[in-house]
């Protein structure tokens, strides 16, 4: 379905090229990388600062590369989507590329090696650099670049758990197992918008533990991350909206506790009793509906408020929460129709009925498909770029810090007109293809250096 308040176009124009000449499609080259350079500019010194405070572990006589320029090698190996630590190598380490990189960024005075990065990222934690990516949204948030996400006065994040890639060897002792694989499982959380954008900010890895008896699960590694997400969000309002995995005492206990809104999925076979109640209410209250029109589909939606969830933890302790279940039948063509349910913090009301369930909780799926962007369309999300556990989750990290610098990249104004026409891969290989041809005039980009960096966003 086309969400109706999508910023990318539902469709591309299927039409030849349209530059006549060499010059204009110089021109138009120039100008798109430009535009890419000046989204590097307003968010690498940032992340040049905080990659210069980790601590570097090699020893200092035997240093020929800085920490931040191996970096910034990492960081556009997933900027321009290379398949490879050695595609990376044959690529990245051109004369032309160093010379138009030393062009906008002097500090970069040399071409690593990929292995020499690998081999760093086995000693580094792979927490520190995670941190980067989270404080460098938070930094965004802060300027108000990322206010158009807001729904009812709160960022929405989306919480979901997907697997990284699997192998028949045991690579690592922190993998799960399953049958004959070992596999890695990452629970990710991210901002998403009714635009449909999707802002990576934290990962958090299921990992064993030795002398354990049971493998590390998604539930698990849930509440590490709220832990995690509540010390880099602090007060900030947030609304988290999960998948059916998660409607139990436990989770929603956890949002209580620091503060956030939820709207959880809610199976038919998931709390027996708390469906018997709002089932209850509905009838008793039939007027608690409302039908809206969204987009090519028609919802009408039906709610009950104040249910009582009685629930025991582990301890055998009785605890209660009181929640609000709304359920949308969804209807369009001729006779397609589908059902959603999900259990919420808040009352539900005619009035904000539209905001919490078709502009917060339905972009749940953004992160899946934010998944799958990421798995096939240019950032190998599956290829774990080392067999190290430590470097391993390093490069997942990077990955989403390029993966966010393109994502700030195809949302700038002044670069809005070609993503509508190209679309994203178009593109960012229109990118690609202008940074390492020889297209670009290094005279116009170094005076970008003397011009302040504005981060101008179509959101």
């Amino acid at each position: 379905m086309r969400n109706p308040e999508a910023l990318n176009a539902s469709t591309l124009p299927n039409r030849r090229s349209s530059f006549k000449k060499v010059e204009e499609e110089q021109d138009a080259r120039q100008s798109s990388a430009e535009v890419q350079i000046n989204v590097w500019r307003a968010i690498l010194p940032g992340l040049l600062d905080k990659f210069s405070r980790l601590k570097d572990p090699r020893r200092p006589g035997s240093i020929r590369h800085k920490l931040t320029v191996l970096m910034v090698y990492a960081l556009l190996l997933f900027i321009f989507q290379y398949t490879s630590r050695r595609e990376a190598n044959r690529e990245l380490s051109t004369p032309a590329i160093l010379e138009t990189l030393r062009t906008v960024f002097p500090e970069i005075d040399s071409t690593p090696h990929m292995d020499t990065l690998a081999r760093l990222l086995e000693e580094i934690p792979a927490e520190q650099i995670e941190n980067i990516l989270g404080t460098t949204v938070r930094k965004l948030l802060r300027r108000k670049k990322l206010q158009a996400l807001l729904v009812e006065k709160r960022y929405v994040v989306a919480i979901d758990g997907t697997q990284k890639f699997t192998r028949t060897h045991l690579f690592a002792p922190e993998t799960l197992h399953r049958k004959d694989k070992n596999y890695v499982y990452v629970l990710e959380a991210a901002l998403v918008g009714p635009q449909g954008i999707v802002i990576p900010l934290l990962a958090e890895f299921c990992e064993n533990i030795p002398n354990q008896d049971k493998q590390d699960c998604e539930l698990k590694a849930f509440y590490r991350l709220a832990i995690r997400l509540k010390e880099l969000m602090c007060k900030l309002p947030l609304l988290i909206v999960v998948d059916g995995l998660y409607p139990k005492g436990p989770v929603m206990r956890a949002c209580r506790q620091n503060n956030w809104d939820f709207m959880i999925v809610l199976p038919s076979a998931c709390l027996k009793s708390v469906w018997d109640d709002a089932l209850g209410i509905h009838q008793l209250e039939p007027d608690q509906t409302r039908t809206y029109k969204w987009g090519d589909r028609t919802q009408s939606f039906w709610w009950a408020n104040d249910i009582t969830y009685d629930w025991r933890d582990t301890e055998n302790k009785h605890h209660h929460l009181v929640l609000h279940v709304v359920v949308c039948n969804e209807t369009w063509g001729k006779n397609e129709s589908t059902t959603w349910a999900w259990v919420s913090s808040t009352p539900l009301t005619k009035k904000n009925i539209i905001d919490r369930c078709s502009r917060a909780a339905r972009h749940r799926w953004g992160i899946e498909e934010f998944f799958l962007t990421e798995k096939r369309r240019g950032y190998n999300y599956e290829h774990p770029f080392s067999y190290n556990w430590n470097a391993l989750k390093g490069w997942h990290a990077l990955m989403r810090l390029g993966h966010l610098i393109n994502i700030l990249t195809l949302h700038s104004v002044a670069l809005w007109d070609t993503v509508q026409t190209l679309g994203i891969r178009g593109t960012l290989r229109f990118l690609w293809q202008t940074f390492t041809g020889r297209w670009l005039d290094l005279s116009r980009l170094n005076m970008l250096r003397n011009k302040p960096a504005q981060l101008r966003l179509m959101i």
